[in-house]
């Protein structure tokens, strides 16, 4: 579904389902330089379940064109004003991953509807290294091989996968190569530039869960565990022998997960 809105064209995957005015929303926020593909099978299983799905891809990202947004702030209440103008804001969960999962955090601080929100792969404050930094702010291909590296368990990086001769390191990486100059910059920049999270936590009064990757190098899981202590309302699931990017890497713990905290919230 494209969606013309405040001079973007907003790209929203929403499971192959038309919206209902009488359904629950699912809200899925990508993390930086990668876009809606993260979440098709879960989008896919939310659809299916009866629900409205909402998988976006954000300003500069993906399918969505213009100039990419350059605080996490900005990115929430941008979607904010989407969710309001297609009227899907009564009854929302929401769930981001990475960059993601803050914007789903100060989405879910400035919305009162919000009925579960899931964090995976985070952390409060989410730290950026200036390696990193440095070489997404030059556009050099040594980002995506950081961010490749870390962001997958050592398993992952041998090619193991549930799914027979696909390697989810190579398939994250080519995602991360399609974003355009400077998206991964400004990405990587606004999660550093976040210090919102925790006064965002307190604000929140659904029920939160969050999932962590054991062997997270990006957003390892003490990186979690002050922001968890600070919402009123939550809980932890830890995957063993996760990386970073679990959606691809562990796909199906992953939905399982995900399942348990939206089902602890019905």
């Amino acid at each position: 579904m494209r969606v013309k809105f405040e001079g973007y064209e907003v790209y929203c995957y929403t499971g192959g389902a038309d919206h209902q005015s009488e359904q629950d929303t699912m809200v899925f926020i990508h993390g930086a330089a990668l876009d809606h593909t993260v979440w098709t099978l879960y989008a896919r299983y939310w659809a299916k379940a009866g629900y409205n799905v909402v998988s976006l891809d954000l300003p500069g990202h993906g399918l969505t064109g213009g100039q990419v947004l350059n605080s996490i702030e900005e990115n929430a209440e941008f979607i904010v004003r989407l969710l309001t103008s297609l009227n899907l804001v009564e009854s929302v969960y929401v769930v981001g991953h990475s960059m993601g999962s803050l914007v789903a955090l100060d989405v879910a601080s400035r919305l009162p509807n919000i009925k579960c929100l899931a964090m995976l792969g985070t952390a409060v404050p989410m730290g950026v290294g200036d390696a990193l930094l440095n070489a997404a702010h030059d556009n050099d291909h040594l980002s995506v091989d950081i961010v490749s590296l870390f962001g997958h368990s050592y398993g992952a990086q041998l090619g193991n996968n549930p799914i027979a001769g696909i390697s989810a390191q190579n398939l994250g990486e080519r995602l991360l190569e399609n974003a355009a100059d400077g998206v991964m910059y400004a990405d990587l920049k606004a999660c550093k530039d976040y210090t919102a999270g925790f006064e965002a936590a307190a604000k929140v009064q659904c029920p939160v869960g969050l999932i962590l990757g054991e062997l997270d190098q990006m957003t390892p899981v003490k990186g979690a565990l002050k922001v968890l202590e600070a919402f009123p309302n939550a809980r932890k699931i830890c995957l063993p022998d996760c990386g970073h990017m679990m959606m691809s890497e562990k796909p199906e713990a992953t939905h399982c997960a995900l399942v348990e905290i939206i089902e602890g919230c019905l």
